[in-house]
């Protein structure tokens, strides 16, 4: 067992790595392309922090985990918001934007709505619906790159010039190895946690539901949970918001919506309670905005959140 724990260890440093390597190489390629970089940090960034998750799910889905890959899902979900957001507001209060509190977060609620809907008409997620979970996703990327290039930064990114020429300096080969080194990464992370998760699982009698909620969930969110940090003692609160709620909302369309072009997977409705949970919790957050200081989320409001998350993770264990 313990092997087992040390190659889980290796398999979240391989999922994180990789999914840094994917997300800096898209990234620079967009840069090169003349790509905003605020569109780029709504689109690939917001994805990026999503692929561990994403992954995981797949190879779940495909090795016939099911419970794994909605307790993936589910477990990243309520730790990005009440975790991860949680701890970002404990360190410095976060401010909540208009438009978070008018689009983001009902659209993370929909998402939640419309996945809880598929996945209960006949007790599974199937081709079509995974297929209308994808569309859904690319249709508010799209939105967002849309509602991006209209705000519009003034100056676009681009790719740095060499201080002696002059000219644009071109590293895409090493972008397109980041990229490729990176999806390696990510498949053989994956392989890592969902193999050893199972057979520790197995060995002590856990169920897949509870260690995909807790041990894998709380590993693959560890991207979104580095990305707050930072972001909140840096004192950039959208970026913690922003990145929770997106990654959220790929993580319910995106995220569950891939392992069903695979394989069917098989949907258990004890996950309706973390379902709802996720959209009382999200709704939560937007009264946050009309408690106290108007538009931000207090430093007593992310403690809640914390003590919220650790009473969901001890019922969910117990039951």
């Amino acid at each position: 067992m313990l092997l087992s724990l040390v190659i889980i260890v290796l398999g979240f440093a391989l999922l994180i790595f990789g999914a840094n390597f994917l997300v800096d190489g898209a990234c620079s390629i967009a840069a090169r392309l003349g790509v905003p970089e605020r569109v780029a940090g709504l689109t690939i960034v917001a994805i990026g922090t999503s692929l561990p998750e994403l992954v995981v799910s797949v190879t779940s889905a495909v090795g016939g985990h099911a419970d794994m890959a909605f307790g993936n899902v589910m477990g990243s979900c309520l730790a990005n918001l009440l975790l991860i957001l949680g701890l970002s507001a404990v360190i410095a209060p976060v401010t909540l934007s208009r438009i978070t509190q008018r689009f983001e977060i009902p659209v993370s609620v929909a998402a939640c709505g419309l996945l809880a809907l598929v996945a209960n008409t006949d007790g599974q997620v199937t081709l079509v619906e995974g297929v209308v979970l994808l569309a859904a996703s690319v249709a508010f990327v799209a939105r967002t790159v849309v509602v991006g290039l209209g705000e519009g930064a003034t100056e676009k990114e681009s790719a740095p010039e060499d201080p002696d020429t002059g000219v644009v300096s071109s590293n895409t080969f090493r972008d397109l190895l980041f990229i490729v080194g990176g999806i390696a990464m990510l498949k053989f992370g994956a392989d890592f946690v969902v193999d050893n998760s199972v057979e520790i699982a197995g060995a002590m009698g856990i169920s897949e539901r509870v260690i995909g909620i807790t041990v894998v969930a709380l590993g693959t969110c560890l991207p979104e949970l580095v990305t707050s940090v930072v972001a909140a003692f840096r004192g950039n609160s959208d970026i913690a918001v922003g990145n929770v709620v997106g990654s959220n909302i790929s993580n319910l369309l995106l995220v569950m919506g891939g392992p069903a072009l695979f394989a069917n997977i098989p949907y258990d409705p004890a996950y309706n309670v973390d379902l709802a949970l996720l959209a009382l919790f999200s709704a939560v957050l937007v009264g946050f905005a009309f408690i106290g200081r108007r538009h931000e989320m207090s430093r007593a409001n992310g403690v809640v959140f914390v003590v919220l998350y650790a009473a969901y993770i001890a019922t969910s264990v117990m039951r």
